[in-house]
């Protein structure tokens, strides 16, 4: 099928003779027109049409000549640096974020990572990244492709129990090869699960994927690898042991997998190999005639899969390299900004619990009832402000109080407090402490509805100080109806039990 470009410059061309035709002729009837008055000047106006005539052909072959490029490779020789640039910003944001982090060991990891990301940028690396089931010969793979033995090679699911990197040099390639074994696929129990995991985080930042089977494509292999493509990860897909098929069983399983993979993983990306061939059965004959047999030494058959590497690196090693440190930049930003989330999120919660417990000893204490939501509410502004300054949010006091009476106003006029005190007081009565005062019944109200609100304001600053579709109304409706009355009911006398058996455990013998 003949591509857009061609089919726009042949119109082109076809557009441009028949106006150099009409203006032939039109510049013939000019001439003839002007040497009737005078001969030089018909002469200099055909000079000076001939100028412009050469000036725009050579302007219009050159549009052509760059139209005929193939729009690949001038993709390929812009495509990556500004990719690379967008991965170099993205890097400055993840940045950013590690540095606010607390907690020291994820801050070392993430940093750590940062770095390998520059590293790779400034070095000619390619990261290859070897993916498959764990008896599909993985570490044999990477053996034969180092050339020496770099890891178990049993054929007991599970050998690779983590990641293992080699460097490697491949003949005609200027960049150097890491590459990653990983642990396999389909492992069994909660072990296995977390190196599949592993296995598939590491696939998802390699720069050129080498996903080994040895049989036609499982369930449990097609999936990832075809989740991998679809994100455009670039895969080579890699028959091994092949030396154990016969010719015309190799042939079928290689045309099956490139059925099946049509329109996910190209026909030549689809490679067969020999990374650990069995030894063949030779007889050897003894000067005296007689005769026993040797098991000879099979050489690994790579040349398949060297080759298509090497092409790979050649045509797109540039464009894959800085795809993946985009990737990269961005999957780093993404965890540093969860790890932050995280961090802030339990900093909140800290917060929240702490001023429940403030909020219900304030009510308690306070016999005016008047005075109960006065009391609260100010309680109420500096938790508002302490939960701001957790994630970061630059609040003013009287912005705090703002916002925080908006809430008390939006409780009262909802109804919830009246609403929240009686559900509790019922709840009281048909427990063991049924006939607890009332002030127990309005500071344990209190204490939920500061929990509530808290949660509320919590959702307010993790969205950017944004509530959100039907505004603080519909964000305390929400929290409302993910945490029940009963179960912080539940929670606060579990609470309020270690309180104090753990005060009492802290006093002297002789005063208990």
């Amino acid at each position: 099928m003949r591509s857009q470009p061609f089919r726009l410059a042949l119109a082109l061309m076809t557009l441009a003779f028949l106006s150099a035709t009409w203006l032939v002729v039109s510049l013939i009837d000019m001439h003839d027109r002007l040497a009737r008055f005078s001969a030089p000047v018909a002469v200099g106006f055909v000079v000076f049409a001939t100028m412009i005539f050469a000036v725009s052909s050579l302007a219009a072959a050159r549009l052509l000549w760059r139209l005929g490029r193939s729009p690949d490779r001038d993709a390929d020789a812009v495509a990556p640096a500004d990719v690379i640039r967008a991965a170099e910003i993205q890097a400055e944001k993840a940045e950013g974020v590690i540095t606010q982090v607390g907690d020291e060991a994820a801050r070392a990891r993430l940093s750590t990572e940062l770095a390998e990301i520059r590293s790779d940028h400034r070095r000619k690396t390619f990261h290859v990244v070897v993916f498959g089931t764990g008896s599909a010969g993985k570490t044999s793979l990477i053996n034969a492709i180092v050339g020496r033995d770099v890891g178990l090679t049993e054929a007991t699911i599970g050998t690779t129990r983590s990641a293992h990197q080699q460097t490697y040099v491949l003949d005609g390639v200027d960049e150097q090869l890491i590459l990653t074994d990983t642990p396999g696929l389909s492992e069994i129990g909660v072990g296995g699960s977390a190196r599949e995991a592993e296995a598939r985080d590491l696939a998802a930042r390699a720069d050129l994927l080498l996903f080994v089977l040895e049989h036609d494509l499982i369930r449990s292999e097609y999936e990832p690898l075809a989740a991998l493509a679809r994100q455009g990860k670039r895969s080579i897909v890699v028959l091994n042991k092949v030396d154990r098929l016969s010719d015309a069983d190799r042939e079928t399983i290689l045309a099956k997998l490139r059925e099946r993979l049509d329109r996910l993983i190209p026909a030549a990306d689809i490679v067969p190999v020999a990374a650990s061939p069995r030894p063949t059965a030779v007889r050897v004959v003894d000067p005296d005639g007689s005769s026993h047999v040797i098991m000879e030494v099979e050489q690994p058959d790579l040349s398949k899969l060297r080759e298509r590497i090497a092409a790979v690196l050649d045509a797109e090693g540039g464009e894959l390299r800085a795809g993946n440190l985009l990737l990269r930049a961005h999957l780093l930003s993404r965890a540093a900004q969860d790890q932050l989330s995280a961090e802030r999120d339990r900093k909140a919660k800290a917060i929240i619990d702490r001023f429940q417990w403030l909020t219900a000893a304030t009510v308690f204490t306070n016999p005016i009832p008047a005075l109960d939501l006065m009391a609260t509410g100010a309680v109420q502004f500096q938790m508002i402000s302490e939960i701001a300054g957790a994630y970061g949010v630059p609040l003013t006091p009287s912005h705090a109080k703002t916002i925080g009476g908006q809430m008390v106003q939006l409780l009262l006029k909802l109804g919830m407090i009246e609403a929240a005190s009686s559900l509790i007081a019922g709840l009281f009565k048909s427990s063991i402490v049924g006939y607890a005062a009332g002030g127990a019944v309005q500071g344990v109200t209190m204490a939920y509805l500061t929990h509530i609100s808290g949660l509320t304001f919590t959702e307010y600053f993790r969205k950017g100080q944004n509530w959100g579709d039907g505004g603080m109304q519909a964000a305390l409706a929400r929290q409302f109806d993910l945490h029940s009355r009963g179960e912080f009911l539940q929670e606060f006398g579990r609470q309020a039990l270690e309180r104090v058996k753990s005060y009492y455990a802290r006093q002297p013998a002789e005063a208990r």
